[in-house]
């Protein structure tokens, strides 16, 4: 199946249940582009001027800041269905504070921020599902927060094989450590118990 069909089908299911009109449907196929990256590319790297907004047709990202010592801080880790971008960079119309990276070979849907713009300038219908995504960013990050100061290590562990299934046997170990604040070692102990 080729990737454009494969993430048109993908997001045409999720659109219908949300009732897009079909003239907007058709506006959207219109501005899109494929992309194909390999693993460790980038979509965004820290520092560029973002661009576009992607949506993840296969394969699995993550997001991370580098700290000023270097070491890589994930964020978060998105797959299948999901959107990808740097976008409150260009709302403040600053360079990307953190990178995103293929980890396994993947393939995109993406259009340009300002075809995105033009969308949500347009029909009510973007800007009713732009403002529950990121009503669902915004509880995602306050989840995430939460359980960065209170869990401990063993917790967020076991609440990340829930929340990612499957994932733990796809993508390095150290970027799981990193995504859960602890060291490789203690990852280490945490998964031998």
């Amino acid at each position: 199946m080729n990737v454009e069909k494969e993430w048109l089908d993908l997001w045409h299911g999720i659109l219908k249940e949300r009732q897009i009109p079909v003239e907007e449907w058709s506006r959207f196929k219109q501005l899109i582009k494929v992309m194909k990256l390999k693993k460790g590319e980038f979509l965004i790297r820290e520092g560029d001027i973002p661009d576009k907004l992607a949506f993840i047709t296969s394969g699995i990202f993550r997001a991370y800041y580098t700290t000023d010592g270097g070491d890589e801080k994930t964020i978060v880790f998105r797959g299948p269905g999901r959107p990808l971008s740097a976008y409150s960079s260009h709302l403040e119309k600053q360079e990307a504070k953190f990178t995103i990276e293929a980890l396994e070979d993947s393939a995109l849907i993406y259009l340009s921020i300002q075809d995105f713009e033009r969308l949500l300038s347009g029909h009510l219908f973007w800007k009713e599902e732009t403002a529950k995504y990121f009503m669902s960013l915004f509880i995602e990050k306050e989840k995430r927060e939460r359980e960065l100061m209170s869990d401990d290590g063993e917790t967020r562990y076991k609440k990340f094989l829930k929340e990612y299934p499957g994932l733990i046997d796809r993508i390095n170990h150290y970027h799981i450590a990193s995504y859960l604040g602890i060291t490789n070692v203690s990852l280490s102990r945490i998964r031998n118990k």
